[in-house]
């Protein structure tokens, strides 16, 4: 029989659903969970999208760090028999590890040295193969979990599964409203996951399955345009290496440009809706390049204030020579100034480059500056 639920569990729940709307949270429940059963920490691990990432109190933070650093999480037999048991509960970590628990590498050389020498665990499957994993640990003179501590948070855990299925489905239903207002305003958008693959598209998007893109393997799209299809693989590695540059890829056809893809990071606030990682990309077509705002080139592509008003002058029309001209400064230099641009943006090509950023005033800055907050 395990612990009779109270008023500090009736709050616990709600701090556990709460956290479930913001995730910042979590470090507060883990707490709450250890504290309640005279713990020393504990942890929440989730893999998303193939990516692992943890959190927790910060009295056990620096030890989860040298978990990491150390390459414990990658070499954990604790983890493997959790998942191998495939239990809907809590389990102690010994009754799940193969082998001679206390002869294991991880407990002689990492927990034990620091005072962690029990564990409370379980692993919670989410939508599309994610996993949360929450323990609970104690020191040495805390002694065993009872059978009433893993009954008390096997009480718990249903709320925690529900918690972490409705940040998946919030987090889903956030990217399809982003594209569908993007759709509302006749910009062809997806949002594309981590690990590449598609988390929502919009019907403009959709519509162009065939013409600008294919389905490809394990959920993911390719570009029907094989040189922009490489740009775009390798604008979505270096999201993953946390750059928070646009990439701008030319899309052409055997008639020629049908349009510009911009590939745009999750940076600040846009996590939220992006997720860690996460990718949006729009379909833009040509328009009138007078309502280019050099402040906004500055920001999408990390331009400085000079090639960004060089970038605004070439969309315009203005030759280098006429853009030399208006600023007093040398050709050579404003040659200079277009080969970085060009670097930052990921083309070869002025031309390519003019085409890029007049397709950007089909998408309203005042929809992608939220990312800057």
């Amino acid at each position: 029989m395990g612990h009779p639920m109270d008023s500090d569990d009736a709050d616990l729940i709600g701090r556990i659903y709460t956290a479930s709307l913001v995730p910042e949270k979590w470090v507060a429940v883990i707490d709450s969970l250890s504290n309640r059963l005279r713990g020393r920490g504990g942890s929440l691990f989730t893999l998303s999208d193939g990516e692992l990432s943890w959190d927790a109190p910060a009295a056990i933070r620096a030890i989860m760090e040298d978990y990491v650093a150390g390459g414990w999480d990658k070499k954990n037999p604790r983890l493997a028999g959790l998942l191998a048991r495939a239990h809907p509960g809590f389990l102690q970590d010994s009754d799940v590890a193969e082998g001679d628990y206390e002869r294991l590498p991880i407990v002689t050389e990492f927990l034990r040295p620091r005072d962690i020498f029990h564990t409370a665990a379980t692993v919670i499957k989410g939508a599309h193969e994610d996993l949360a994993v929450f323990s609970v640990d104690r020191g040495q003179a805390s002694g065993n979990f009872t059978p009433g501590d893993l009954g008390w948070l096997d009480g718990i855990r249903p709320h925690l599964a529900r918690a972490v299925a409705l940040t998946s489905r919030l987090k889903m239903r956030q990217a399809a409203t982003a594209t569908a207002a993007l759709a509302m305003v006749g910009i062809p958008a997806a949002i594309l996951r981590r690990n590449h693959t598609v988390l929502s598209a919009n019907a403009l998007f959709e519509d162009l399955a065939g013409t600008v893109f294919i389905a490809s393997a394990f959920g993911r799209l390719a570009l029907t345009d094989v040189r922009a299809n490489r740009s775009l693989k390798q604008a979505l590695a270096d999201n993953r290496q946390a750059s928070s540059t646009v990439r701008s890829i030319p899309i052409g056809n055997g008639a020629g440009i049908v349009g510009v893809l911009h590939a745009i990071p999750a940076c600040y606030h846009a996590r939220d809706i992006l997720g860690e990682g996460g990718t949006l990309l729009v379909l833009a077509q040509p328009k009138d390049s007078s309502v280019i705002d050099p402040e906004w080139l500055h920001w999408l592509y990390d331009l400085s204030p000079t090639e960004a008003d060089v970038a605004t002058r070439l969309a315009r029309g203005v030759t280098v020579e006429g853009i030399a001209a208006a600023r007093g400064t040398s050709i050579a230099s404003v040659r200079t100034h277009v080969k970085s641009l060009l670097r930052k943006t990921g083309l070869t090509r002025q031309s390519d480059f003019i085409r890029s950023v007049t397709s950007l005033a089909a998408i309203a800055p005042a929809m992608l500056s939220r990312q800057a907050g």
